[in-house]
């Protein structure tokens, strides 16, 4: 009798044990693997051509003529890798855990990963539930032939300013949830008591309006900020530069300055998007949000399972009857879900200082290394400008922002609700001295002044309120936020 030795021809491998049923088999599928890994260098030829195609320029993005006041601009640099950013940059939803390494979920369903499509645990054990890049990037803006360019690329753009952006992430339900036994914040999905959001309220639990699997508000960004460092180096609540990228991201993927623009389905003869992502998650009556304190309505759990979508969300809640009501409208970015008009958040590292003209002076960090940034002075920060002046505390839409040191700080206003960038500023024309948080994004009371470079300044750096949250980010290494031409 043949031994199983003998039937399978048993051989020892680099890549474990391999069976065979005779030494003819054994040579067809060797002679295989050897054709398969000859051709790996054509394989990677082959991403190169895709990700690199010909050219003189590899950058991409988007260009608006000084002054226009339509919002949508004109692609730019190299269109092919324009239509290609997700994948070039490596956008999408990421498993983070402390020590920043990553893993990348699926495209399909962030319930799953992507290399294996095993199951995501959200809790704590796989890390945080982060959207964000999977490669170092090189933002640049500047003007050329009476236009204003905006554009990425995942090495240096020559001849042209730029800055780097290390691989780094932000909260991909839009905005994250606490720990509140460890008083960190963290990116779980759960409804354990423990990590209750909004403002804590546990005689809600169990009713229309629980906070469980919410996420957190009602804490002052200085608190925040010194939670999210319990998670290690480089973790930031509320980091103006992942607030600012984000927004620039979404400028170049649509190329138009308004975000809330109407969302348009599908995309052009060249493979690109337009439109913007719609005025942001529904507010009305019907969600009760005064009843409900001005707390979060929505789940951090929301849009999961669509995984690395562009396009509109829903989710239905409980009323104060016991009825349910659809709450439509979610902006839903390659998976980063109410990213706007949501809840308000304060950038942990940059202030406004009433000016005597009735401007805002706004000083930022410039070097980004995870020192908590103070919130009483401006020692540690470097002066960007002055925002547009105000004659009284009053509204106004923002014509032009400013990408010094990655600040999105307005610096022409005078616009509308559907023009130029389409968000709102709030100066409060407060007395000279006057210290003021930078409040972004909006709350989902906000209207059309919310928006990717919104800017609230009426608020103290200590305030606090239901109606804002936190979003946890980190960056892989600390870097300088001051855009240069790089050297030849």
């Amino acid at each position: 009798m043949l031994t199983e030795e003998q039937i399978t021809r048993r051989v020892s491998t680099p890549g474990g044990t391999k069976y065979y049923r005779d030494q003819e088999t054994r040579d067809i599928v060797d002679g295989h693997t050897t054709a398969m890994e000859s051709m790996a260098g054509d394989i990677e030829g082959l991403k190169t051509i895709c990700n690199y195609p010909p050219g003189d320029i590899t950058w991409f993005g988007f260009k608006k003529q000084i002054g226009d006041s339509n919002s949508a601009g004109t692609p730019c640099g190299n269109i092919t890798r324009l239509a290609r950013m997700k994948e070039i940059l490596g956008l999408g939803g990421y498993m983070v855990k402390n020590d920043h390494s990553r893993r990348k979920l699926a495209a399909s369903d962030h319930r799953k990963y992507a290399d294996d499509n095993s199951a995501v645990v959200f809790t704590g054990a796989d890390g945080h539930y982060q959207w964000g890049w999977g490669v170092d990037m090189w933002y640049g803006r500047w003007i050329e032939n009476g236009y204003i360019v905006e554009a990425f690329d995942d090495r240096p753009i020559p001849n042209h300013p730029c800055v780097k952006i290390p691989v780094g992430s932000v909260s991909a339900s839009g905005r994250c949830a606490i720990d509140r036994t460890n008083l960190t914040l963290c990116g779980y999905i759960s409804d354990d008591p423990q990590f209750r959001g909004g403002s804590d309220d546990a005689s809600w639990d169990g009713t229309w309006r629980s906070l469980l699997g919410m996420p957190v508000s009602n804490i002052p960004v200085g608190t925040l900020a010194t939670y999210a460092r319990k998670n290690g180096n480089m973790w930031f609540a509320n980091e103006r530069v992942a607030i600012f990228i984000i927004g620039a991201l979404m400028r170049v993927y649509f190329h138009n300055t308004d975000i809330q623009a109407a969302f348009v389905e599908g995309v052009d003869e060249q493979g690109l998007h337009s439109g913007g992502l719609g005025a942001g998650i529904l507010y009305d009556d019907n969600v009760e949000w005064p009843s409900r304190g001005y707390n979060p309505y929505w789940k951090n759990s929301v849009g999961i399972e669509y995984g690395d979508f562009t396009g509109l969300l829903s989710t239905t809640i409980t009323k104060s009857n016991g009825q349910q009501a659809s709450v439509t409208g979610i902006p839903s970015f390659m998976g980063l879900k109410n990213w706007y008009k949501s809840l308000w958040i304060m950038e942990e590292d940059s202030l406004l200082i009433c000016t005597a003209q009735k401007t805002q002076s706004m000083y930022v960090k410039k070097i980004i290394n995870g020192e908590l940034s103070s919130l009483e002075n401006v020692n540690d920060k470097v002066l960007v400008g002055n925002t547009p002046a105000h004659a009284g505390g009053s509204w106004s839409y923002i014509k032009e922002i400013t990408a010094k040191y990655l600040s999105g700080m307005p610096t022409e206003d005078g616009g509308s609700g559907s023009t130029f960038f389409g968000d709102g500023y709030y100066n409060p024309a407060d007395a000279e001295g006057s210290v003021r948080g930078s409040f972004r994004l909006g709350s989902a009371g906000s209207g059309d002044y919310a928006g990717s470079c919104m800017l609230h300044g009426i608020y103290a750096p200590s305030g606090a309120s239901a109606d804002g949250g936190a979003v946890l980010c980190e960056f892989t290494e600390p870097f300088d936020t001051e855009l240069t031409v790089p050297a030849a």
